[in-house]
């Protein structure tokens, strides 16, 4: 900083008893101010230092927030896309997919490739223009990561790579500072939750996509030596209640990780864990290793069916009362399927496309 040089401080040397320079040493680098006001600037310069540092890693948390729900959507440029409106289509659909919100139930969160995604990906392999790079920042499919060059997938699992390495030095740094129970990974009073589930997010998210770099590159000799595990988020407390009364555990899943080291140790080489320990893991679990993503990447191969969700219509503006009440009788902004109706004359005669109006101004069709 630049006022660290005018008062002669050194960057990250903030103690007041030992770093700050006497009457001589202050005169030594010109510096003719009163001692009280030398101080005050000395002490300034020790806030903004802590509230820089404080900015920089809620900025880095941030980052891993949108990698955790949308993968490298966030690190895409203009550039990236190109000129290509289906690519751009694609990537802003799916990576929107992959970010709604969670559901209260035990039945599992809706999957992100959904019908509408297989048409925009369909549509994008008949296009010759097709950024298959930008696509696979998002969507490491098998067949997706077979177009890009060595440069290209050498280049993705660098990031990859690198995003790893930071989240296992966080979560490592994050649970010498809790009290969470590992073993039942149920949250109580105290547990800072909120980071812990964006750090879990974050790891599985990037483990996920270097799997399957590794995979297309054909580097799998790697899991031979080293292949970390999954982290598993903190459940609410009435969540796992919900479970355990419905006759089961959380997750199966939870049984792996019991079993297993921590996946940052094994990262930093202070554990041992290979594909073969947990797929031997997986299987004394009852835990299919390939199908949950323990031991290869996802296959993106199953579809689910399209249904409205509050993050669909979020930010849509109804002018006509008439319609935003039929909107809501038929369970648009529910989240759930609509309800297969035939209109009532009662319906307001002024319901017509023009009464709905985006927030950016296209009327919908």
């Amino acid at each position: 900083m630049q006022l660290n040089a005018v008062i002669g401080k050194s960057a990250g040397r903030s103690n007041f008893l030992i770093d700050k320079r006497d009457r001589a040493g202050r005169l030594e680098i010109g510096l003719k101010i009163s001692r009280r006001r030398y101080n005050k600037l000395f002490r300034l310069c020790g806030r903004l230092e802590r509230k820089l540092a404080t900015t920089k890693d809620e900025r880095a948390k941030h980052e891993l927030v949108l990698v955790g729900k949308a993968a490298l959507a966030s690190r895409l440029t203009v550039e990236d896309l190109g000129a290509d409106v289906l690519t751009a289509a694609f990537v802003a659909y799916y990576s929107a997919r992959m970010k709604l919100r969670s559901e209260f139930t035990i039945s599992g969160q809706q999957r992100a490739f959904d019908r509408l995604s297989e048409g925009l990906l369909a549509l994008c392999e008949e296009n010759s223009a097709t950024r298959w790079f930008a696509i696979a920042h998002v969507f490491p499919r098998a067949d997706v990561l077979a177009r890009l060059s060595d440069e290209e997938r050498g280049q993705l699992l660098g990031i990859w790579f690198g995003i790893l390495r930071e989240v296992a030095d966080r979560l490592d740094a994050l649970r010498k500072r809790s009290s969470i129970n590992m073993k039942r990974m149920v949250v109580k009073r105290g547990d800072d939750s909120s980071t812990w589930n964006t750090l879990a997010g974050a790891w599985n998210r990037a483990r996920d996509h270097w799997i399957a770099l590794i995979e297309a590159m054909g580097m799998e000799a790697l899991f031979e030596t080293m292949l970390p595990g999954k982290v598993m988020r903190l459940m609410a407390a009435d969540v796992a209640a919900w479970h355990y009364h419905s006759g089961g555990e959380p997750h199966p899943d939870m049984r792996v990780w019991r079993s297993l080291p921590l996946p940052w140790l094994v990262l930093r080489g202070e554990a041992s864990c290979t594909r073969a320990d947990i797929e031997a893991a997986c299987l004394a679990c009852g835990v299919a290793a390939a199908k949950g993503g323990w031991s290869t990447a996802r296959a993106r191969r199953a579809v689910a069916e399209f249904r409205p969700t509050p993050e669909l219509v979020h930010g849509v503006s109804v002018n006509d009362p008439g319609l935003a009440d039929f909107l809501r009788r038929v369970g648009v902004f529910s989240g759930k399927a609509i309800k297969a109706r035939t209109i009532h004359p009662s319906v307001p005669a002024g319901i017509r496309p023009g009464n709905v109006r985006s927030r950016s101004g296209w009327d919908a069709d």
